[in-house]
C-alpha cells in the first residue's frame, strides 16, 4: 500500500499549506472594523509590533489625547493599504512554503 505523500505530488501539498495558512483579505477588513483601535488586523498580517504599538495608544489614549491620532493615523493608512499588506504575507508565506520551511 503506498503512503499518501505518494498519491499527492509536492505541489499540491504546497498549496494544500498556502491554502490553509494565507490571509484573506475580507478578513483583515472584519478585524479592522471591529478591533481595529486594538491592532486586531496588524496582528493578523504579521505585525506585531505596530499591533502592540496601536492597542498600547488606544488604551493610554483614555487619558492623553495624542495617542489616539496615533491609532487614528494607523487605522486610516489601514483602510487603504490592507490588501496590499495581505499581499506581501501571502507571498512571504509562498515563498517560506518553497524553500521547505512550510509546517
Amino acid at each position: 500500500m503506498s503512503s499518501p505523500q505518494a498519491i499527492v505530488s509536492n505541489d499540491a501539498i504546497a498549496m494544500m499549506k498556502f491554502q490553509s495558512r494565507a490571509k484573506s483579505t475580507g478578513m483583515a477588513y472584519l478585524l479592522w472594523f471591529f478591533l481595529g483601535g486594538l491592532g486586531a488586523q496588524r496582528f493578523y498580517v504579521g505585525s506585531a509590533w505596530v499591533g502592540a504599538l496601536v492597542a498600547l495608544c488606544t488604551i493610554s489614549g483614555f487619558v492623553l489625547l495624542f495617542p489616539f491620532i496615533i491609532t487614528a493615523a494607523v487605522s486610516i493608512f489601514d483602510l487603504f493599504t490592507l490588501p496590499s499588506q495581505v499581499r506581501k504575507r501571502n507571498a512571504a508565506l509562498m515563498a517560506e512554503i518553497s524553500q521547505g520551511g512550510g509546517l
